[in-house]
């Protein structure tokens, strides 16, 4: 199997494109690099962090709480605002297991994407994430192909193993955002699309269970950290409410940072005096950013 998506890769030492045989993908140079067996190909650049990727109790947690259709607005919303006429690829740095950007590709059968993380669990479910043509609930079809997206070990701030320009549309999505490759990554005529918390997502869980809130400053943030590149071209503000059983608060808990923050004993007592279902508001921000220039 061709890995999806190789004319847009590029080599993470010396930037030159890739080709790829059997299971080895290898530049001009020299440079080489055998895929996982799981299916992903390990394409970190010199210096990169890899030990800050997600645990496999967060990246199976995130799997079963994103399965549950809770965050189906939020994927359909960014799903919509990937749509774009430039060529290339949809790309996504810190894609975890690949769900907003199969939701993306959904959108346009023409289109393979790109999903970089460094969590290894991740990626060894975005490296078989199937991606129906038409919509995430038409059954697929014979003749198409089963997976249209290459996983891809990175480091979203590192340089990216993308070649100039590749990317159709770049998803950001309650991820790091390095604003410079991006912008060198993205098509002129692409775009960005990013998906931030607002500052009273999941408020309800943050008070009673004493988890990390959002910084009140983070839009400002945003904004400061892509405007030299970048200009705003639409924001969606989303919120509505949802309940959630005990098993899927643990679960919401779980895949994010707060899990790296609390006791596991602790959050099943505080869980566990929930009442049930437990009302949570769901709140964030869609924006659309273009390449200035």
């Amino acid at each position: 199997m061709t890995l999806p998506a190789l004319a847009a890769l590029a080599c993470p030492n010396c930037g030159q494109g890739l080709d790829q045989a059997d299971r080895r993908l290898s530049c001009p140079s020299g440079h080489s690099f055998d895929l996982a067996k799981q299916g992903y190909a390990p394409l970190l650049a010199p210096g990169s962090n890899a030990t800050t990727g997600d645990t496999a109790d967060q990246v199976a947690a995130r799997e079963e709480f994103l399965s549950s259709g809770a965050y189906d607005p939020l994927l359909e919303a960014v799903a919509n605002a990937a749509v774009t006429g430039a060529p290339g690829v949809i790309l996504e740095p810190g894609c975890g297991t690949g769900h907003y950007l199969a939701a993306a590709l959904a959108k346009d059968p023409a289109r393979e994407g790109i999903g970089l993380d460094t969590s290894k669990y991740a990626l060894r479910r975005c490296a078989k994430r199937e991606i129906p043509l038409g919509g995430r609930e038409e059954p697929r079809r014979a003749a198409e192909p089963r997976v249209r997206l290459a996983a891809v070990l990175a480091d979203a701030w590192n340089r990216l193993p993308v070649r100039d320009g590749a990317a159709a549309a770049v998803l950001n999505v309650f991820a790091p955002r390095n604003a410079d490759e991006i912008a060198r990554v993205l098509h002129p005529e692409g775009a960005l699309v990013v998906l931030t918390p607002r500052r009273d997502h999941l408020r309800e869980l943050v008070d009673a269970l004493d988890l990390l809130s959002v910084d009140p400053a983070k839009p400002q943030r945003t904004a400061d950290q892509l405007g030299s590149a970048f200009e705003a071209e639409r924001t969606d503000e989303i919120s509505y409410a949802i309940g959630l059983g005990h098993d899927a608060v643990r679960r919401l808990v779980g895949m994010g940072p707060s899990a790296r923050h609390v006791d596991p004993a602790e959050l099943d007592r505080a869980v566990a005096a929930l009442p049930e279902p437990f009302g949570v508001t769901v709140s964030a921000t869609v924006a659309r950013w273009r390449r200035r220039g």
